[in-house]
């Protein structure tokens, strides 16, 4: 049986987020711990820790992450703090900055790369 527990900080930093296939959400996204993206979103994205976006995931938003690994659709610019992951089945119409960014062979990217370190973390812990 589901509980609810309450908003404890500690709980919510290990939290799971999952917006799943026949989900479709518009508006601005602030996420803690990990977001699961298998179904549509709209506007903005931003998140301190991981962005897992499915193959059936499809991101019309400007993003700001911890992390993206990136199995579906992303329409629109990613920073990423430490890397940037787009799996084969991928599809990226927007620019990328990141340190660290990893391609695997059958990935679609339409747009620039910027590999920025230190500048793009003090960037995003001002935000």
């Amino acid at each position: 049986m589901w509980r609810w527990r309450g908003n404890s900080l500690a709980s919510n930093q290990a939290a799971t987020s999952v917006i799943d296939q026949g989900c479709e959400l518009e508006g601005r996204l602030t996420s803690v711990g990990t977001l699961v993206m298998n179904g549509k979103f709209r506007g903005e994205l931003v998140s301190s820790d991981t962005l897992l976006v499915g193959e059936t995931g499809h991101v019309e938003a400007g993003v700001q992450v911890g992390i993206a690994i990136v199995s579906g659709q992303i329409t629109g610019n990613i920073s990423a703090r430490e890397r940037i992951e787009l799996r084969s089945t991928a599809r990226v119409f927007g620019d990328i900055v990141t340190p660290v960014l990893i391609l695997e062979e059958g990935v679609v990217f339409d747009g620039r790369c910027t590999m920025k370190g230190e500048e793009l973390r003090a960037a995003q812990k001002s935000s």
